[in-house]
């Protein structure tokens, strides 16, 4: 009864798909319930019908590894069972399943879905040098560069002059020919690529090459003529430079990019697109060259380049003393050829640096990471549409401190492995850059790593040039219960010493006294974990200002330096909630009396923390490190007091970094205190 259904149906669906005059043939001798299955990305078994009078036979065509069959066949009506082994994580998929019988054959093809093809070509246009030679720009895909479709639209000045297509990487690579005529020509690469599902993705990119420029009668000059004699603003002298790329095009952690204007919660990555670093060919000087936009950016980590200043547009600053060049057009390329040699730092300590090593490729010799804990990017998880830059603390054998920068999209900013606790080298390009976030106050210079290779840090902290003096990274809950003096929430991890704040009992660990807060250096993959916080890796005070004495509160350190003769340092980590305490003054004294003399180490801001709702670019989305480095009259004694005193009533409110005046309800934290000494 059922098959004669299933005839019936076939032939009233043939019949009135036709015209009345026409006489439909038909025939039963085999059928599928299906033409086209669709399955999920997971694995599984879906189920094929097969109508047939006679014997019939099934098997696959092409790649159909992730397929299995059943069966081979069978007689008269019947089923067979495909199974599918899991596809996820990989593009869609399709195989052809075909069944036969006498000489009559019918197909399935049988789809798995899977992720969603990107193809994402950064960059809108690429503007190539006269002279031509290699080409990248970067490009985000998920297909290989073998099942793409790709072609070359030649608009004008030929063909065939563009080749050696190919994505290396996360760079999409061509090569240009000479152009020898007398105007600009261009060219669309179009990629697109369609999945087994039916659904095409494509992006292209226009390629403009230059004709030659007006090089002729330039006249070369060094590095230290374009920065002192060359005057703010556009270039009217007929000059060029020659120097050599350290910059790295399409690389994530080149630049320091911005909040948009029109979304504060947006990153707007333009700027680093447009960076480019270009040392004199002895490393000791550079310029930060901004393109006029991201095409113009063609420059190759290691090329060596001439550049016509002409026309180039010249920002001088002071305090860093630095040159920017700034709207840089391809144009102004007269050549550039790729280096004959790796590229090689220029080895130096911190304490070596000048303003003239800006922009050059630099290895900063025997550092570590000051507080070694999490990752490179130590942030509430929930803020990384929002935050683009993540400052690394990083200290030297000298006692010496700067930031290591990285940037969102670094792709082991965050990878589950923790930071190493060691020391060694970190190279990088020396940079000068603001970070509203962490107060503007990171030093005069700081460094961007270009690969994860840089950070050559040994991993233990044993195989380091420091010993730990006394540490404190979480607040302890299994001792608040019954805590003394000995054993409580603020007991070090490492050595001896006392930790508390100046306004309330050592022993007063609750809500209105030293109470657990938030720290955000988790790994993500640890189960613990969310947003990477770690609920107990801070401790929070209140009552930061003593209205009877008129002064600001504190927070009181007290350890023995007895025996130590290397000069020891101070590492804090901390931030504050909105109307907290922000500024701060680092102090030490020999006896700990209030009315005593204390000593001036430094001075500090903790940024306040973000809100979700009405975050401002000046606050912070995880808990800021730094570093102070103590004189040698520290050392020695039975009893060591340092104290990070409130500097004034200033805070922020949820409109203002600074419009704010300090209550007995205002909280601060800390989410780490060392202090270290060399070995």
């Amino acid at each position: 009864m059922k098959r004669f259904l299933f005839y019936a149906l076939l032939l009233i669906a043939a019949a009135t798909s036709c015209k009345k005059d026409e006489l439909v043939a038909f025939s039963t001798d085999l059928a599928i319930n299906n033409r086209i299955i669709r399955v999920a990305d997971s694995a599984g078994s879906t189920r094929v019908l097969v109508y047939a009078d006679e014997s019939w036979k099934v098997r696959t065509e092409g790649d159909a590894s992730w397929v299995k069959l059943d069966k081979e066949g069978s007689t008269g009506n019947g089923e067979f069972l495909a199974t599918v082994q899991s596809n996820a994580g990989n593009l869609p998929r399709s195989v052809k399943i075909v069944i036969s019988s006498d000489n009559k054959t019918d197909t399935v093809n049988l789809q798995q879905r899977g992720i969603v093809a990107a193809i994402n070509i950064l960059d809108a246009n690429a503007n190539g040098i006269a002279n031509g030679g290699f080409m990248k720009t970067a490009i985000t895909t998920n297909v290989p560069f073998n099942l793409m479709k790709h072609e070359e639209v030649y608009n004008s000045g030929g063909t065939g002059w563009i080749t050696g297509l190919t994505i290396n990487g996360k760079d999409l690579n061509f090569t240009l020919s000479q152009n020898l005529l007398a105007e600009s020509r261009e060219a669309l690469i179009r990629l697109s690529y369609k999945d087994a599902l039916g659904t095409t993705v494509k992006d292209s990119i226009l390629v403009t090459q230059n004709p030659k420029g007006d090089y002729d009668l330039a006249v070369l000059k060094d590095f230290a003529y374009a920065k002192t004699a060359l005057a703010a603003g556009v270039v009217t002298e007929n000059i060029y430079i020659e120097g050599v790329v350290v910059s790295d095009k399409g690389n994530p952690n080149m630049g320091l990019n911005a909040n948009k204007a029109s979304n504060k919660h947006e990153i707007d990555k333009t700027e680093n697109a447009i960076t480019v670093y270009l040392q004199s060919m002895d490393g000791k000087s550079g310029f930060l060259i901004r393109t006029k936009t991201g095409g113009d950016n063609i420059y190759g980590n290691g090329d060596v380049v001439k550049l016509w200043l002409k026309g180039i547009s010249v920002r001088k600053e002071n305090n860093p003393g630095r040159t920017i060049l700034e709207q840089v057009q391809s144009v102004n390329i007269i050549s550039k050829t790729p280096g004959a040699s790796p590229l090689l730092p220029r080895e130096v300590y911190m304490k070596d640096l000048t303003d003239n090593d800006l922009y050059t490729y630099v290895k900063l010799k025997e550092v570590e990471i000051s507080v070694p804990s999490g990752s490179f990017f130590n942030i509430n998880e929930g803020y990384n549409f929002r935050t683009d830059v993540y400052p690394t603390n990083i200290r030297d054998v000298n006692g010496n401190s700067m930031y290591m920068l990285t940037n969102i999209d670094v792709p082991y900013r965050r990878d589950g492995k923790r930071v190493p606790q060691g020391s060694g080298d970190i190279s990088g390009i020396l940079v000068y850059e603001q970070l509203p976030r962490y107060g503007n106050d990171i030093g005069k210079y700081a460094i961007r790593h270009l690969k994860r290779e840089d950070i050559a840090l040994k991993e233990n902290r044993e195989d380091g040039f420091s010993t730990v003096l006394v540490e404190w990274s979480r607040f302890k809950l299994e001792n608040a219960a019954g805590a003394t003096e000995a054993k409580n929430p603020l007991t070090p991890d490492i050595g001896v010493g006392t930790l508390k704040q100046s306004e309330k009992g050592s022993l007063d660990f609750s809500a209105n006294g030293i109470s657990t807060g938030t720290d955000y250096n988790g790994l993500i993959q640890e189960a613990s974990t969310v947003k990477g916080a770690i609920a107990n890796g801070a401790w929070n005070s209140k009552n930061w200002w003593n209205d009877t004495k008129g002064k600001g509160a504190s927070w009181n350190i007290v350890v023995s330096t007895l025996g130590i003769t290397t000069p020891i340092s101070l590492q804090i980590e901390g931030n504050s909630n909105i109307g907290g305490a922000r500024n701060f003054i680092v102090e030490w004294s020999a006896t700990g009396a209030d009315a005593g003399v204390w000593n001036q180490v430094g001075e500090f801001t903790f940024e306040d923390v973000v809100d979700y709702t009405n975050t401002l670019l000046t606050q912070v989305p995880g808990l800021k490190v730094l570093n102070f480095k103590f004189p040698n009259t520290a050392l020695g004694l039975t009893n060591l007091y340092i104290r990070l005193r409130v500097k004034n009533k200033i805070v922020g409110t949820a409109t203002n970094p600074t419009g704010g005046t300090l209550a007995a309800a205002g909280l601060s934290r800390l989410g780490h205190v060392s202090i270290k000494y060399n070995k």
